[in-house]
């Protein structure tokens, strides 16, 4: 329809409509010349004097450029911004409508020559496997840089995360398959014995115990045990579940690991044979204080501080204060009385058990009464033996020396006869001259403890 059309179309209704479409890749049609400017949207009215109206404008005209694509004649003041979807502002790098272009974003920086120095250091790192952690923490670092500064090194930052986790890894399984742990402190160790510091095969892995093992105890060291596993140690003069007296090593020292029964029976002779060097007067034991032991088991065997007896004193209930009684807190007479009855009363607790009967096997108690023989001769010897007592009496001290030389006769007796009655007569006979009134006396004498108190005959043990 022409633009004639339309102004006619109200007045001439007779008129011949034209329906052809228009097309719509034709040229634009001039625009109408509007009949009065339109106003500005807050400005104000160029005239009191009313304008001539403008000319309707054409609804299937091709719209003019600028105009706004919903009917408005006069554009919306956000057209004249950057191009966007249905009037919104456009965004950078955004593509334009109506053909023109977006603008464009912004520019990468570009890419550096030179590869990260912490990216080499971590990967260098990551090939010392104790420290993997380290390894992580420098690629960890280098790949926050590299991110900044666009350097080259990604790819070693990352190979050496991998890498030192996998050592990382590695090193946690050993710890919790072995229960070992790299520990580099010296090992103090002391007691009786060849020497304390196990010696580990030459095709053995070297490494250490965890320090807290009990097998890293020492003598005069006491402890408590949160698991069996674990010694943690504390001042003796506090409250305290365990006192080792005694550490040494194993007969065996070979490759191959011994049987635990064969470490088992050794710790626990090993462990009585000791008592009394560091208790020498272990009358000032309790009932309920027994000795206990800590062997080592087969993953301890191949370490390098793992071939260790820990031998300590222990009760049914924590205690407070140290037992031991030797030459550190005792005066001359009364190590010297000590280490001449303790002898003996080691060779009495060794002797048969208490419910064996002589007539059931009568060379046991002669094999027994040889030995109690010796003991009394050496108990005889070592009182004689004493230049000058300062504290006790010297009467008391012979008559002493002198009941020791009769025991050991009527033991000796015991010891060479042949009929199981004679056995009986001459050993109780020689218990009747031990002396243990005197002793008693001399004890009273010196300060020490007159009560006896003997270690249980049946030691608990662990395996360590």
């Amino acid at each position: 329809m022409s633009f004639d059309q339309e102004r006619a179309g109200k007045d001439d209704q007779g008129a011949a409509r034209d329906d052809t479409p228009a097309n719509p890749w034709a040229a634009p049609a001039a625009p109408t010349q509007p009949g009065a400017p339109q106003p500005v949207p807050g400005a104000p009215a160029a005239s009191a004097e009313p304008a001539e109206p403008a000319a309707p404008a054409d609804p299937w005209a091709v719209p003019s450029p600028g105009a706004h694509p919903w009917g408005s004649g006069t554009p919306h003041p956000g057209a004249a911004q950057i191009p966007g979807q249905y009037g919104i502002p456009g965004q950078y790098g955004a593509p334009g409508q109506y053909g023109m272009p977006g603008y464009p974003g912004y520019p990468q920086p570009s890419r550096s020559l030179y590869t990260n120095g912490l990216a080499i250091a971590a990967l260098v790192v990551s090939f010392l496997c104790y420290f993997g952690i380290i390894a992580i923490a420098l690629g960890a670092a280098a790949l926050v840089q590299i991110k900044r500064t666009g350097e080259r090194g990604k790819a070693m930052a990352v190979s050496a995360i991998v890498i030192g986790s996998a050592w990382l890894l590695l090193l946690v399984l050993v710890v919790v398959n072995s229960g070992l742990h790299f520990d580099f402190s010296t090992d103090s160790s002391s007691g009786s014995g060849s020497g304390d510091r196990a010696r580990p095969s030459p095709s053995s892995t070297v490494v250490l115990l965890p320090a807290t093992s009990p097998l890293r105890l020492s003598a005069g060291e006491c402890f408590n045990l949160p698991t069996e596993q674990v010694a943690k140690k504390v001042p003796c003069a506090q409250s305290h579940e365990g006192e080792v007296f005694w550490t040494g090593t194993p007969g065996e020292q070979g490759d191959d690991y011994p049987a635990a029964s064969t470490l088992e029976s050794e710790a626990d002779r090993e462990c009585l044979n000791h008592v009394d060097e560091y208790v020498m007067d272990t009358w000032t034991l309790t009932d309920e204080t027994t000795y206990r032991y800590y062997y080592p088991d087969r993953n301890s065997w191949h370490t390098s501080t793992g071939r260790r007896f820990i031998c300590f004193l222990a009760g049914d209930k924590p205690t407070t204060g140290s037992m031991r009684k030797d030459a550190t807190n005792l005066t001359n007479d009364q190590q010297h009385l000590l280490a001449a009855t303790n002898q003996l009363d080691r060779v009495w607790a060794d002797g048969p058990d208490e419910d064996a009967e002589i007539k059931d096997d009568p060379q046991v108690f002669r094999t027994w009464a040889g030995r109690m023989a010796e003991a009394a001769d050496r108990q005889a010897a070592l009182l004689s033996g004493v230049s000058g007592w300062a504290n006790a009496d010297k009467k008391t001290i012979d008559r002493l020396v002198g009941e020791s030389k009769v025991a050991a006769q009527h033991f000796r007796a015991a010891a060479k006869a042949t009929d199981a009655a004679t056995v009986e007569d001459e050993l109780r006979t020689a218990s009747k001259h031990l002396g243990d009134d005197l002793i008693l006396d001399l004890r009273r004498q010196l300060g020490l403890a007159t009560q006896d108190r003997e270690p249980g005959k049946h030691p608990s043990d662990q395996v360590v």
